[in-house]
C-alpha cells in the first residue's frame, strides 16, 4: 500500500499535464482513505523536498503540502463517514483541539498576528501561515487522531530516521562526486538538496539524536536488533553529513542532546559521554580549518542581528511584525545596524525566542513556552511510567531531538521552515500518541 502511495505521489509530481497530476492526487486520496496511518507515513517522506514545489498557475505546492492536504481530504471523508454511522460526534471531533491546548494556542497566536501585519507584507505572512503554521498543525491533529499505539509512534520515528539517512546518503554522494558546495572560511560546506549548509544541518540534527539513542540503548532480538543495527548505520551516515555542513550550531545542538541522553541514563554513562565527545573532538578538530572554528565574523553578525531583533521588539512588543516579515523590516525599515552590511538578507533573528516574539508577539512567545511545557510534562512522565523496553527508548530519542531543537535554535532557525515545522509536530505527535496509550 505504501508503495502504491509512492507511485501516486510520483504521478502527481512528475506528470507534465495537470489532468494526469490531478489523477495521481485523487489516487493518493483514495489510498489514504483506506489507510490513513500509511498516508501519514508517506507524508513524512516528502518533508525535505519543499524547495522543489509543483506549480499550478500562479501557485506553488510542495510535496509535503500536497501530502498533508490530500491526507486531510481522506481524513475528513473518514470523519464524515464515522459521523453518519454515529460512531463519533462533534465533541469527539473537537477533543484533539483541547489536548494539548498549547497546540491550539500556537495556531491562535499565528492567526491573531495576521490582523496586525502590515498590509504591504501581508501576502508573505499568509503564505507562511498556510505552509508553516496551518498545514503542519493539521498534520499533528491527524497524527494524534489516527495513530493509536506505541507501535505507530515507533514507525513515525523510524520513518524520520530512514528519511534522514537517505538524505545523508544523497548529500555525501553530492558532496564527493558532484562537488557543489559552499566554500567559506577555508572549508567546503555540504549543501545537497538544501539552499544552505545550515538548513541541511538543522534538518539532519533533529534525527541524529534519535538514531544515537536507539543505537546505544535499544535492546532485544529480532526486529529490535535489526533496527538497532540500521540506526547505527544511520548514525555514521547522518553524523558524517552533519560534520561536513560545518555548522557550529548543529555541533552544539548534537553535543547537548548527547549529554541529555547520558544524563537521563545515569552518572556513569554521562561521564562516559563526556569522555567520548572529548576524544571525538580531539580526533576531528585537526581536520577542521582553524578559520572556521575561531572565526569571529559570524559571531559578530549574530550579535548585531540579535540587537536589531531586540530593537524591533521594542517597537512592536505585543504583536510583533508578522509571519515572514522579519527580512523586510530588517532590510527596508532601518533595523539593520550599519556594521551588519555584509549580509542584509537576514530572514530571521537566529534565536528561537526572538524569532517567535518578532513573528507572533507575546502570544506567540507564550505558545512556545506552553508547547515546551506540554511536551516535557508528557514526555518525562511517559518515560518514567514505561518500563525498560523499546518504547521508553523511543521517548528518550524524542526528548533528545527536542533538546537539539532548543539548543541549535538558540543560534539559528528553529521552527519557521516547512521541514522543521513538520518534524516539530511529528515529535510532539509521537510523544502524545505514546502518552495517551494506557490512560
Amino acid at each position: 500500500m505504501l508503495g502504491a502511495m509512492g507511485v501516486a505521489v510520483a504521478i502527481y509530481y512528475f506528470s507534465a499535464g495537470y489532468w494526469l497530476g490531478a489523477l495521481g492526487g485523487l489516487a493518493f486520496v483514495a489510498l489514504a482513505w483506506r489507510r490513513l496511518d500509511l498516508a501519514l507515513l508517506a507524508v513524512v517522506f516528502t518533508i525535505p523536498f519543499y524547495r522543489f514545489p509543483r506549480h499550478f498557475g500562479g501557485m506553488a505546492f510542495s510535496l509535503s503540502e500536497f501530502g498533508v492536504l490530500a491526507t486531510l481530504a481522506a481524513w475528513s471523508l473518514r470523519q464524515a463517514q464515522l459521523s453518519i454511522r454515529r460512531e463519533t460526534n462533534l465533541r469527539q471531533l473537537l477533543q484533539p483541539l483541547a489536548r494539548p491546548w498549547s497546540a491550539t494556542l500556537f495556531l491562535c497566536a499565528a492567526t491573531v498576528s495576521l490582523f496586525f501585519t502590515d498590509g504591504e507584507y501581508l501576502k508573505f505572512s499568509l503564505r507562511e501561515y498556510r505552509t508553516v503554521v496551518v498545514e503542519p498543525w493539521l498534520f499533528f491533529i491527524m497524527l494524534i487522531t489516527t495513530m493509536k499505539g506505541q507501535r505507530d509512534a515507533q514507525r513515525l520515528v523510524a520513518a524520520l530516521i530512514m528519511l534522514s539517512t537517505g538524505v545523508a546518503v544523497y548529500s555525501l554522494y553530492h558532496y564527493f562526486f558532484i562537488g557543489i558546495v559552499e566554500a567559506t572560511e577555508g572549508v567546503r560546506r555540504m549543501l545537497a538538496v538544501y539552499h544552505s549548509p545550515n538548513a541541511l544541518a538543522l534538518f539532519l540534527g533533529r534525527a541524529l539524536p534519535m538514531a544515537i539513542a536507539l543505537t546505544l540503548f535499544l535492546r532485544g532480538e529480532g526486529v529490535e536488533r535489526v533496527l538497532r543495527l540500521l540506526c547505527g548505520l544511520a548514525v555514521v551516515l547522518i553524523g558524517a553529513s552533519v560534520f561536513l555542513t560545518y555548522s557550529r550550531g548543529a555541533w552544539l545542538g548534537l553535543a547537548a542532546s548527547i549529554f541529555f541522553i547520558a544524563a537521563v541514563k545515569g552518572r556513569r554513562i554521562f561521564v562516559a559521554a563526556v569522555g567520548a565527545i572529548a576524544a571525538l573532538a580531539a580526533v576531528v578538530i585537526p581536520f577542521v580549518n582553524a578559520g572556521r572554528l575561531i572565526s569571529s565574523g559570524t559571531n559578530f553578525l549574530r550579535l548585531s542581528l540579535w540587537q536589531s531583533a531586540v530593537n524591533m521588539i521594542r517597537d512592536h512588543p505585543v504583536f510583533g511584525v508578522g509571519l515572514d516579515n522579519f527580512l523586510y523590516y530588517y532590510r527596508d525599515r532601518g533595523y539593520m545596524l550599519p556594521d551588519a552590511w555584509p549580509d542584509p538578507e537576514m530572514s530571521h533573528p537566529h534565536n528561537l525566542v526572538l524569532d517567535y516574539w518578532t513573528r507572533l508577539g507575546l502570544l506567540g512567545l507564550a505558545s512556545l513556552l506552553a508547547l515546551q511545557a506540554s511536551f516535557w510534562r508528557a514526555a518525562w512522565g511517559t518515560y518514567r511510567r514505561l518500563g525498560n523496553g523499546p518504547t521508553q527508548i523511543v521517548v528518550l530519542a524524542l526528548m533528545a531531538s527536542m533538546v537539539d531543537f532548543l539548543v541549535h535554535g538558540l543560534v539559528d532557525n528553529s521552527y519557521f521552515l516547512i521541514d522543521l515545522a513538520m518534524v516539530f509536530w511529528l515529535t510532539l505527535g509521537a510523544v502524545e500518541i505514546i502518552a495517551r496509550e494506557g490512560k
